[in-house]
């Protein structure tokens, strides 16, 4: 497999920033899926649906069995935004997902 930057191989850590717009839905998909594994990400995810649980509101609807459950709304700490950055590790997937989008991010080793 080539490497996108030279001195980057499978097993290391990698800083990745969006540079450019993606112009379609599938590389801004794949940017949001790649920044998701930074951990700071991970850990305001896990935030999040700590508060989306606690916050679920329940009320009888159509007799007595039946519940309904009302939750907020997910927030997406990442949107796959021009100036959006992560630090992640460098699998051999996520090799081939930079591959794809290499013209709208810029990768250099951490």
């Amino acid at each position: 497999m080539a490497d996108i930057t030279p001195g980057i191989t499978p097993g290391s850590t990698v800083n990745v920033k969006i540079v450019k717009t993606p112009t379609n839905a599938s590389a801004r998909k794949t940017l949001v899926r790649l920044l998701s594994k930074d951990a700071e990400v991970i850990a305001e995810n896990k935030r999040h649906k700590k508060v989306r649980k606690s916050n679920q509101t329940h009320s009888p609807r159509g007799g007595r069995w039946r519940v309904w459950e009302g939750r907020l709304a997910k927030q997406r700490p990442v949107v796959g935004k021009v100036g959006e950055a992560g630090t992640i590790l460098a699998s051999p997937d996520v090799l081939t997902d930079l591959k794809s989008v290499d013209k709208f991010v810029e990768v250099s080793a951490a």
